[in-house]
């Protein structure tokens, strides 16, 4: 049986590509050597011959070289041929390993290889003519797992035997949201595109109410068991630390069941998140349970229009977005869980005291909840509006409007960024 899995698998994968010759002249790396090695081995994947150890060795070191490559310097200064150059290796390596293990292929090894797909996917590219190679790629590799070794069951229990979708809303007085001495922000049911222009235009935030009920994900989503059989096997980027400017903040790669028992379920000594990612696009499967809000054709340049970037916000209770602004405008869906938001206008920048250094520029140094005002005494200037964002509810967050953001239990959140 596994012969013939891996058989069916390399053909499945092989034919997703729609332009061989893409994959070949798309290698483009300033070392020489490197190159000559990559275009010798994505030859092989088109050949009959055994793959040997060496080859696999090779793929191996070609990919640790090029993600070597990647990791120099800011991540928006990487070349896009460079990004590409390692998804094209990493499509490589993962038909030379199926053709390897093409006698003994198991559960581990297909897992590893989708390891190699989703790292690909992180930090690979899009290619012009075979945009989604490696997302195709992943469907493939995934469904393989769950139809060829269903009793692998990715199903996992709560130690409590308690419900596995939220937490208790947190009663610390820092969480009292009726205590926040602040505006409570407008709240609309189901507004018109017209009437939500009005906010658009004055650039003020707003939340709304019944606005994706008839999303799939807000009942789908709910039950983790779902989440875990669509998506468990996949790996993510997860944020270790309460918030990016804490000095023991860190990400690490794992896969989304790895994180959901580690992290959603039990109660580490660290917060564990999956924030500001891209889970869509890497899982096509899940981006069918939303939808985007016909809000988000509201533009104010027609002539630069895009698609919204859309980014998923999953993890326990307790998670915390530092006071920052965002270059684009957001609406934020509130799946499940309950969020606090606090807000300041683009105007009281001043009193908030960004961080001076490039990367942080649009964070601020204080602590809304617990501003220090002898470090800080401006803040007390500033005016605070609030939000409790609840299930169900969008809140629409005005492009460098301010905003701390803190989750009161469990929650899963998917925002929309467009300009």
């Amino acid at each position: 049986m596994e012969c013939t899995l891996v058989k069916k698998l390399i053909s499945k994968t092989l034919k997703i590509i729609k332009v061989r010759d893409e994959l070949k002249t798309s290698i483009k790396i300033s070392n020489s050597h490197i190159c000559n090695r990559l275009h010798k081995c994505f030859c092989k994947i088109f050949e009959n011959r055994e793959v040997t150890t060496k080859i696999l060795l090779d793929i191996e070191s070609i990919l640790d070289y090029v993600e070597d490559e990647i990791n120099i310097g800011h991540w928006s200064k990487v070349p896009l041929d460079l990004r590409r150059t390692y998804t094209i290796a990493s499509f490589i390596k993962m038909v030379l390993c199926l053709k390897f293990h093409k006698n003994n292929i198991d559960i581990n090894k297909l897992r590893e290889i989708l390891r190699c797909i989703d790292k690909g996917l992180l930090l690979g590219a899009p290619l012009k003519n075979n945009p989604e190679l490696l997302t195709k790629a992943a469907t493939i590799l995934s469904k393989s797992i769950h139809e060829h070794f269903p009793e692998h069951s990715l199903i996992i229990e709560s130690e409590s035997g308690g419900d596995l979708k939220s937490d208790e809303v947190c009663n610390q007085p820092q969480f009292m949201f009726s205590n926040i001495d602040a505006l409570e922000i407008d709240f609309i049911t189901l507004p018109s595109l017209e009437h939500f222009s009005v906010y658009f235009r004055n650039q003020h935030p707003l939340k709304l109410q019944g606005c994706i009920d008839h999303w799939p994900a807000r009942t789908k989503w709910k039950n983790i068991e779902y989440l875990i059989e669509m998506a468990g096997d996949r790996t993510v980027p997860v944020e270790i630390g309460t918030q990016y400017v804490d000095e023991n903040w860190s990400q690490k790669l794992m896969t989304l069941k790895e994180f959901i028992e580690k992290y959603y379920i039990k109660k580490e000594d660290c917060i564990g998140y999956l924030a500001q990612h891209n889970l869509f696009d890497q899982i096509p499967e899940l981006k069918k349970d939303i939808g985007i809000p016909e809000y988000c054709t509201l533009c104010e340049d027609y002539d630069n229009f895009c698609d919204p970037e859309i980014n998923c916000w999953f993890g326990p209770g307790g998670t915390v977005s530092s006071l920052h602004y965002d270059p684009k405008h957001n609406l934020l869906a509130q799946i499940y869980g309950t969020k606090q938001v606090l807000l300041f206008a683009p105007s009281d920048t001043q009193f908030l005291y960004p961080y001076e250094e490039t990367l942080l520029r649009n964070t601020s140094q204080v602590d809304p909840m617990m501003p220090n005002l002898e470090l800080y005494p401006n803040f007390k200037k500033a005016k605070m509006y609030k939000c409790l964002l609840n299930e169900g509810e969008v809140l629409y967050i005005p492009k460098k409007w301010w905003h701390h953001v803190i989750a009161l239990d469990r929650s899963f959140s998917v925002s929309f960024w467009w300009q």
